[in-house]
């Protein structure tokens, strides 16, 4: 039995297109910032930009001396769990827990997200 150049053809072009389906779906984590790993990274992975939640966090630690990494992120894994973060962030708001960090009011797990980025 042998095989057709049709069929050859189409599993050829399924590889194609599945490979290139992989690098566009995974592509974006070769374009991102890369950062040393820390104990926090499944936290700090929610953040668009840890650049900019440096920034905020670095204003958060200078009113906050307290501040412990460990503790903050034990408190933020607790907090936000498995939900997505935006959802998370809103059922915060809507109970009330914001706070206020280089000018911005921010819900208070933004603020200790941007701490913990800015102390690693």
């Amino acid at each position: 039995m042998s095989v057709s150049r049709r069929t050859i053809m189409a599993a050829g072009g399924t590889l194609v297109a599945a490979v290139a389906g992989g690098i566009v779906y995974e592509g974006w984590r070769l374009l991102r910032d890369r950062y040393p790993p820390t104990p926090y990274d499944d936290l700090l992975d929610r953040l668009n930009s840890r650049e900019d939640a440096r920034r905020i966090g670095l204003v958060f630690l200078g009113r906050h001396r307290n501040f412990t990494p460990a503790t903050a992120a034990r408190a933020l894994r607790q907090r936000i769990g498995a939900h997505e973060l935006s959802a998370a962030l809103a059922n915060e708001v809507a109970l009330g827990g914001i706070t206020e960090a280089a000018g911005w009011i921010i819900p208070e797990s933004v603020a200790g997200l941007c701490a913990l980025a800015a102390s690693v």
